[in-house]
């Protein structure tokens, strides 16, 4: 039983937007699609920035008008990504790291191929200790219940 790759648990084709993009429609974009950070990418199809709730949050509370601000305006720049043929155990890792929910997931060239979500990290792993076998682990019964739940709650179950 192999450690799941990150390829194996992202989402695909994350929505992305330039960084012209005026920022009213990029959070129309993101309550429309329900998604808690969009990537902002370059011509190539790079990660130059992403924009998450929590920015959103701060330009509220900081009482900025949105109405003329553009993506990039307000966007963080030093995007981390982590490789499609990564682990999941890294992408867990840079998470925790430094503290962000949504994580690009690139290809060999650098483009942007998908995302994963701390959520999504979340049910893989919970995956892997039904795989496991978790009652053999110690796990209570509580415990057990909660992870197969988990499992079940992402297959629609």
């Amino acid at each position: 039983m192999a450690i799941p790759r990150v390829r194996d648990v992202m989402k695909e084709v994350p929505i992305t937007v330039r960084d012209d993009e005026p920022l009213t429609e990029v959070i129309k974009i993101m309550n429309e699609r329900n998604i808690g950070s969009i990537i902002v990418t370059d011509e190539e199809g790079k990660a130059i920035g992403v924009f998450t709730e929590r920015d959103l949050l701060r330009l509220i509370a900081s009482n900025v008008g949105l109405g003329a601000l553009t993506v990039g305006d307000v966007m963080t720049r030093n995007v981390i990504v982590v490789e499609e043929d990564a682990s999941l155990i890294k992408a867990v890792h840079i998470m925790a790291k430094h503290g962000i929910r949504h994580l690009p997931i690139v290809d060999e060239d650098g483009k942007v191929v998908g995302i994963i979500s701390i959520r999504d990290a979340a049910i893989a792993l919970a995956r892997l200790l039904v795989d496991m076998n978790v009652e053999e682990l110690g796990a209570t019964e509580e415990e057990v219940s909660m992870i197969r739940d988990l499992v079940n709650i992402d297959e629609g179950i």
